[in-house]
């Protein structure tokens, strides 16, 4: 049994001269040349073709395509052929190198290997290194750096160089009402965390409506809550761990039922359980089953 035929896949881009009019693909003297920036390759060397038959082309309605043995010379941006390793004719090992976009990483590969890599050729599976910093520290390699996380995005510390406001929450999950000086720059919940404070949450990423208040004094911003919809937000609706304090806050939490029945309730009460409309949605009890995985 002969091994299978694998496929070689050659991607190149280079900046070539703007060529003449004239030019036919049968000019080529190497895969990449002029099938643009994707070559293609299964085995044997690419055979231009030596000249294109005009009669061949204008037969019918549609011209006619080459046979594959021809080496996909002519198969357009995409070329396939058949055997050996693509090589294009024009673009040197030092053009691929100046193409590539400068690291982020402030060591080489060889001061990174004299660091890190054992006498034996392995690496410590716990290394804490720059390269593997995004995902064992929030703020990544510029945690690792030294740096400060999230900074000036709401989740890190403040700027200082903001007003800061008073924030009553009264919270019903406690029981207790908890005050807070929250800047201009640092999202509630993150800033009340840091504090001591505890509050609820989930996603903290403004996804979801655990941390949901209803303002009742003040004003804020809150760009990135997704989780409630404009309206809602018009009536006074905000998540603690995406809104930031432009005055001094009065906010009640709220339960995230109350906020589920004001987003989807009305509609999913009309579309889902109003058995009088006809355009109302059938319940699918064997789904749910599965859903809860009831058997």
């Amino acid at each position: 049994m002969t091994s299978p035929v694998r496929p070689t896949v050659v991607a190149y881009a280079k900046k070539v001269s703007e060529p003449s009019q004239d030019r036919s693909l049968g000019d080529l003297v190497g895969l990449g040349d002029g099938l643009g920036p994707i070559g293609m390759t299964i085995g044997g060397d690419p055979q231009p073709k030596a000249s294109r038959s005009k009669t061949s082309s204008n037969q019918g309605n549609g011209s006619s395509l080459p046979p594959l043995s021809n080496g996909g010379i002519e198969l357009g941006p995409i070329g396939l052929t058949l055997g050996g390793v693509a090589t294009p004719s024009d673009l040197t090992s030092q053009d691929m190198e100046s193409s590539r976009p400068p690291s982020i990483h402030s060591m080489t590969t060889e001061q990174w290997r004299a660091q890190y890599q054992q006498a034996d050729g392995t690496v410590d599976l716990w290394v804490e290194e720059e390269f593997n910093a995004g995902s064992r520290l929030m703020g990544g390699r510029a945690v690792h750096n030294g740096g400060v996380y999230g900074f000036r995005t709401g989740e890190g510390v403040s700027a200082g160089d903001v007003t800061s406001h008073k924030v009553k929450i009264y919270d019903h999950y406690s029981n207790q009402v908890l005050d807070v000086e929250v800047p201009e720059d640092r999202y509630i919940l993150w800033e009340a965390e840091d504090k001591g404070l505890e509050l609820p949450y989930a996603c903290r990423m403004g996804c979801c409506t655990a941390c949901a208040v209803r303002v009742k004094e003040g004003t804020l911003i809150q760009p990135e809550a997704l989780g409630i919809s404009e309206e809602l937000k018009e009536k006074g609706y905000a998540l603690m761990c995406v809104c930031f304090p432009t005055s001094d806050l009065v906010l009640e939490t709220v339960s995230e039922d109350e906020v589920y029945e004001l987003q989807f309730g009305e509609s999913f009460a009309q579309q889902a359980l109003d058995p009088s409309n006809p355009g109302s949605v059938k319940r699918d009890d064997w789904a749910l089953e599965i859903a809860n995985m009831d058997e």
